[in-house]
């Protein structure tokens, strides 16, 4: 979408934050041409906001739980370890260390709860001394091997002897039971464990390993070495299939790795990679790299070739790219800038736009804490926003989560360490406050029901769960389906199921049959983790039922007795048209040489219709469309009662009167005016723009995956549907390679048959 204005300009955003607007996207092409604004000492109302807050949300508390058992210092882990498909927690405890810059601890215990606050297991000694610490905690929730059941993964001191080497340990996710354990390619391979798709199999089944700094090894999943790299680390790696084989490759650092350890490309700059996100920021299926550290810097994640640099920021300790500002074409970054990290010292938000460019920077007032942690947060409010949720900001200041203006919606613990993820089943997520050695709270936006997520199905990892780490690092989610092959349960001649995956929205695969229980489905060409699906619905096209249908020439009257007649585009009718009650009648670009009467039809639809004489529609008792026609003589509309679905009436030229009586619901338009050269009087003296569809879209469904084809594992339920906007989304964790949607229920709409316009399957490469 693009920006109303082109000027440059400045504004405050947000509430309780000064941010600075600093450039219009027709500012200065260089980031560092651009110019900070000053700040205020209060903030100044946002734009949409009349009061300069934006509509303010109050968390719910869900369940609270005490987690004190696990230890001090320990960070929860999430993922379905009792294999019921709701998401458990896994408390990992690191051993005491006093310094860890260089080289981090291993874990000293796991201990696994439901959300229902039952420890159901704990592995390793729970270290006494145990605290916080600055590095991540080599531990993971994963299936390690692929049986569908997760694993809890930890490197560990054997026996809790922290004299001895560690190894890699493999936990079974519902006991808590050693199942194997390897040696560690190297004494100081611990300071974090990744999950990698390196041999191009269905999951990511490769573990990545690193020191501190300057060592990474790949192993298979046995803990057999595959290859060594040495150079920057940075904290954590990221996979991601760029190539698109199905084979991940993997930034090291500043390194881009081929599959097999190669080097395929390096960034060029100072200190180390802080942090890390892989999107397709302009939505022109270019896949780009986003880096921190000295700057903010995006890379063609396939070659390498930089696309813009932002050096305008100290410290880019964070990077994480949404749609945080959705007027604002394509993606925006945001991120973490450490300004200072003096005793005085401080740090700062801010967001990028698609080209680099700051859209704001945070100005914080207070001095001496510096330790801000940002996190993207999707769907909080239920309408699919990417919002930021940022913590531990210390001096007295809130934890909140705000939108991508800057506006706090929530507030939350401010002396709580926070995660995200849905665990309420609504598709929304949901927020975990977790005080180290006390206790996890978890909360919600609403109502939430926790049992809802029980399905009885293992829940998949998400990769961001089995690749979970207190830096930052990830990718967001990209389209899968796009021209993929696609199967159906039958389509109308010309409407295949290959047009829901075309692009053009105006086309549409239409199933051949009416009713419920058609379906539509997608192959992916191979296994995906699976983040959620977008529909969009075509609208009812009563051409789409036509029982007779009038082309060319008619000479004479023309009555529909029953059924649905249509008039094709340039058919011609030389008399009069008449619509008995219970018939329809449906004509796009045709010509009537003669009057129209409707009198109890069902449905009638006129579209871009040249009429000679009179229109008169009534009781109508389905659906009313008359848009762009041509009425030489005059039109009325009477006593159309057409119940959810609205009577439309719109950019009609009328060479006559137009009087609109007791038509329920009253006639809106979607499009120009209606220009009248007669009177215009009642209901249609001033037709208002108005939603043409009404519940025109509400069909319900159900979204299944599948590994094969032939076993199905539902993961979005909207049988009982109530959205009605021809664009519907929908959050979940799946695994597959197939996607099926079942229609399985229809609009109160005459005609209405399953059908999808586009489907964007999306999930992470």
């Amino acid at each position: 979408m693009s920006r109303k204005s082109s000027t440059r300009h400045d504004r405050l955003l947000g509430a309780g934050t000064a941010l600075a607007l600093l450039v219009a996207l027709g500012a200065a092409a260089s980031p560092a041409a651009a110019e900070p604004t000053a700040t205020a000492a209060g903030p100044a109302p946002a734009a949409g906001s009349p009061a300069g807050r934006a509509a303010q949300v109050e968390p719910t508390v869900v369940t609270s739980f005490d987690t004190s058992a696990a230890g001090g210092g320990a960070r929860p882990l999430l993922g379905d370890v009792t294999g019921d498909g709701r998401l458990d927690v896994v408390m990992m405890q690191p051993h005491y260390t006093a310094d860890d810059r260089y080289e981090g601890a291993l874990v000293a215990a796991l201990t696994a709860y439901d959300l229902d606050g039952r420890l159901l297991w704990q592995a390793g000694t729970v270290d006494p001394r145990g605290r916080n610490n600055g590095s991540d905690i080599p531990a993971q929730v994963h299936d390690v091997d692929g049986d569908g059941d997760n694993e809890v993964v930890a490197i560990m001191h054997p026996g809790g002897d922290t004299t001895a080497e560690g190894r890699f340990m493999i936990f079974d996710g519902r006991t808590g039971q050693l199942v194997r354990d390897f040696a560690l390619p190297d004494r100081l391979a611990h300071d974090a464990i990744i999950f990698a798709n390196l041999s191009g199999g269905n999951t990511a089944r490769e573990i990545v390993l690193k020191d501190r700094y300057d060592t990474a090894w790949a192993l298979d999943s046995q803990g057999k070495l595959l290859w060594t790299h040495r150079g920057n680390t940075g904290h954590y790696p990221w996979p991601y299939d760029f190539t698109g084989d199905g084979r991940q490759e993997i930034m090291v650092g500043y390194d881009m790795l081929s599959p097999d350890g190669e080097l395929l490309w390096q960034h060029q700059g100072d200190g180390h990679a802080d942090t890390m996100w892989m999107a397709d920021i302009t939505g022109n299926d270019e896949l780009e790299l986003m880096l921190g550290g000295d700057a903010a810097v995006a890379h063609d994640g396939r070659t390498g070739a930089e696309i813009w640099r932002n050096a305008d920021i100290v410290e880019t300790q964070n990077i994480m790219t949404g749609d945080y500002l959705p007027e604002l074409p394509g993606l925006e970054s945001l991120g973490l800038d450490r300004i200072d990290r003096t005793a005085q010292g401080y740090d700062g938000l801010f967001l990028l736009d698609v080209q680099g460019r700051h859209v704001w920077r945070e100005t914080r007032e207070t001095r001496g804490c510096w330790g801000s942690i940002p996190e993207p947060i999707h769907n909080w409010t239920g309408d699919y926003s990417d919002l930021i949720m940022v913590w531990n900001r210390g001096c007295g200041e809130p934890t909140t989560i705000m939108n991508g203006a800057g506006d706090v919606i929530s507030t939350l613990d401010s002396g709580a360490r926070l995660w995200h993820a849905d665990f309420c089943g609504d598709d929304k997520e949901e927020v975990i406050e977790y005080v180290q050695g006390r206790s996890v709270t978890i909360k919600s936006n609403g109502p939430c029901d926790l049992a809802a997520k029980v399905t009885g199905h293992p829940l998949p990892q998400a990769k961001r769960l089995h690749n979970y780490t207190r830096y930052t690092a990830g990718d967001s989610p990209v389209t899968l389906s796009a021209g993929r092959p696609t199967g159906t349960s039958g389509a109308l001649p010309g409407q295949p199921g290959g047009h829901a995956v075309d692009g053009d929205p105006g086309t549409a695969w239409r199933a051949a049959s009416t009713g419920t229980g058609q379906s539509w489905q997608v192959d992916l060409g191979r296994w995906y983790t699976l983040t959620g699906i977008e529909l969009t619905f075509p609208g009812t096209d009563l051409r789409d039922a036509c029982t007779r249908t009038v082309a060319g020439r008619h000479t004479g009257p023309l009555t529909v007795p029953a059924g649905v007649t249509c008039l094709a585009p340039g058919a011609t009718v030389t008399g009069p048209v008449t619509v008995l009650p219970g018939a329809s009648l449906a004509a796009t670009d045709a010509t009537v040489t003669g009057p129209v009467s409707t009198l109890g039809a069902r449905s009638v639809q006129l579209r871009g219709t040249r009429i000679t004489g009179a229109l008169s529609v009534v009781g109508t008792t389905g659906r009313l469309v008359v848009t762009g026609n041509q009425v030489t003589g005059p039109v009325s509309l009477v006593g159309n009662r057409t119940g959810e679905t609205p009577v439309v009436l719109s950019a009609n030229t009328v060479r006559g009167t137009l009087a609109c009586a007791g038509n329920l619901p009253a006639p809106v338009r979607d499009g120009g005016p209606n220009t009248v050269a007669g009177r215009a009087a009642g209901q249609c003296a001033d037709v208002p723009a108005g939603d043409p569809h009404g519940t025109e879209f509400r069909y319900g469904y159900l979204v299944e995956t599948s590994t094969d084809g032939q076993n199905w594992v539902p993961v979005l339920d909207r049988t009982d549907n109530t959205l009605t906007s021809s664009t519907q989304r929908g959050l979940f964790t799946g695994l597959g390679r197939y996607v099926r949607v079942t229609v399985t229920d229809l609009p109160e709409v005459p005609y209405a048959r399953a059908g999808l316009a586009e489907v964007a399957v999306l999930g992470n490469r």
